[in-house]
């Protein structure tokens, strides 16, 4: 016989401690013993990203005030030993939520009671500006790059015209963009194509997206500017061969494909089994076709010889980004220092393995997302001084308008960029250019036949056309012609027939024609690659 037990009914609020705010407390004693925090909240099992994130971002602002007021009650050896990181959440919920700490579970009463004890400890030892340094508020607007692998910019800007979208004109100069998107007239459902990345578009930081059907169908890409500077400046050619090395979870990768126009052979690789998981998903939605992906470390991938063009974007401390919860930089613990250290490792690894393994590598993009010179300048210039066969190109030349360069005090600091949060209105980053010097001067060198090739080419077409417009002029009028030049050769049967301009000018033209061996059709000239992009 089956014993019949009364079943309760779950306790919501015993749910939410369980859910939320343990979670919350996991996260807190993974970055607090040197995690990334990105890392950690991405893969949180837990769906309310926003909420949860917000959680952390009170307990890391208050934790300094909280470990005194730990220290001073003494509640975790007065509560049966509570964990430590649980209660630094439900203080921070109890004292300074907009919505206080909710439930009737064990531990959120076993809280609750030490409120007005909590209130006096914080006036005795004038605790209130005790709060962690947080990254300063930098206003930055929200950026879009279109998916051309999905649909096109005039489609795009026909469907947000239609929105009722204001479209503003692209200034002329970096400096006058940057003042038109900090300006009060730069507010409500307006937009304008990026300076720099002509599918990029800039719209006010509270635009609601999440309406745009273009958003929720893959076409359009919330991605930073910053992020976007990386593939832009790689540059690689359609059907050529790209290896992505620390691919995931994809928005670079699949902004290659874009500008490969899914042609080519396109190499991502990332060790995470679950980001890993992630970038499959992201590739698939973006329509991103000519890729391969393989869920290893990027030191053990073993396409060599095809490859010449690398991304290498690890990943780092994340100091750069604008909404990040806990400000790393400012904290000077143990933890930090040796996360620190490990990262800059790992990243020099990564660096070298890319120059020196691949022996067809004709440009190489490192970039991070850290405003920390030991992930950057320093291991670009460690890299340099090992791989002679590669330089720097100067990355600031390359984008019209830049100026924020590397950080002072390193060989390589005039070659680099920087985007700066308060003054680009990006995510912090960093990007350095490699290119081997054999395959450089050889550009260099087809470069300048190609330019004088297409001036040429050019010349021809100007010719032609002009022609052209002459001969329709001269049809209309043949028979009054015909009738005046015989008078005129009756009348100065010494003096020859003046020929045109024009078609002495035709008549140059055939005879290069003719010199060149090549035929009456017009050319259309050739892409060029210009030292500005």
């Amino acid at each position: 016989m089956v014993n019949k037990q009364s079943i309760k009914p779950a306790n919501k609020d015993h749910d939410k401690t369980t859910g939320l705010y343990k979670i919350a407390a996991k996260i807190v004693k993974k970055v607090k013993s040197g995690s990334n925090y990105k890392s950690q909240l991405y893969q949180a099992q837990y769906p309310n990203k926003l909420l949860l994130n917000a959680v952390l971002m009170n307990v890391f602002k208050w934790e300094k005030v909280i470990d005194v007021l730990i220290e001073k009650s003494n509640i975790l050896e007065k509560e049966n030993n509570m964990d430590r990181e649980l209660a630094y959440v439900l203080i921070t919920e109890l004292m300074w939520s907009k919505f206080g700490l909710k439930g009737s579970a064990k531990n959120i009463m076993a809280v609750k009671k030490y409120k007005s004890e909590f209130l006096k400890l914080m006036e005795e030892n004038d605790l209130k500006n005790l709060t962690t340094s947080l990254p300063p508020k930098v206003w930055k607007p929200r950026f879009f790059r279109v998916n051309t692998l999905l649909t096109t910019l005039e489609d795009v800007l026909k469907k947000l015209s239609d929105l009722k979208f204001k479209k503003f004109k692209t200034p002329k100069t970096y400096a006058e963009f940057l003042e038109l998107i900090k300006s009060d007239k730069f507010k409500g459902n307006c937009f304008v194509i990026d300076i720099h990345i002509k599918d990029l578009l800039v719209f006010n930081s509270k635009v609601k997206f999440y309406n745009l059907e273009d958003y929720n169908n893959g076409l359009l890409i919330v991605q930073d500017k910053a992020s976007c500077l990386a593939a832009h400046l790689l540059n690689p050619e359609p059907d050529s061969t790209v290896l992505d090395m620390c691919a995931a979870p994809g928005m670079k990768t699949s902004h290659l494909a874009a500008l490969m126009q899914n042609k080519g052979k396109l190499y991502a690789v990332d060790r995470c089994k679950e980001r890993f998981n992630v970038l499959q998903n992201i590739l698939e939605k973006y329509g991103v076709k000519n890729v391969e992906t393989f869920n290893m470390d990027a030191l053990t991938f073993p396409y060599y010889d095809d490859v010449k063009y690398i991304l290498v974007d690890p990943s780092c401390s994340g100091s750069g980004i604008v909404d990040r919860v806990r400000n790393d930089p400012t904290l000077k613990n143990e933890h930090f220092k040796k996360r620190l250290k490990k990262l800059a490792n790992v990243h020099a690894q990564l660096l070298n393995h890319a120059l020196k393994s691949y022996p067809n590598l004709k440009r190489l993009v490192y970039s991070t997302c850290s405003t920390n010179p030991e992930e950057n300048e320093a291991v670009v210039d460690e890299a340099l001084s090992v791989n002679g066969k590669f330089k720097l190109l100067n990355c600031t030349k390359m984008l019209k308008g830049w100026t924020n360069k590397g950080a002072p005090g390193y060989d390589c600091s005039e070659m680099c960029l920087n985007a700066v949060s308060n003054v680009d209105c990006t995510n912090g980053f960093f990007i350095a250019v490699f290119v081997c010097r054999d395959f450089e001067e050889a550009e260099e060198e087809e470069d300048k036949k190609e330019v004088k090739k297409i001036e040429e080419e050019d010349e021809e077409e100007k010719i032609e056309e002009k022609y052209i417009i002459d001969s329709k002029k001269l049809k209309k009028t043949k028979a009054n012609k015909n009738s005046l030049q015989s008078v005129n050769i009756k009348d100065n049967t010494n003096t020859p027939i003046k020929k045109s301009k024009n078609v002495k000018r035709r008549e140059r033209r055939l005879k290069l024609e003719q010199a060149k061996g090549i035929s009456n059709k017009t050319k259309k000239p050739k892409k060029v690659k210009t030292e500005e992009i």
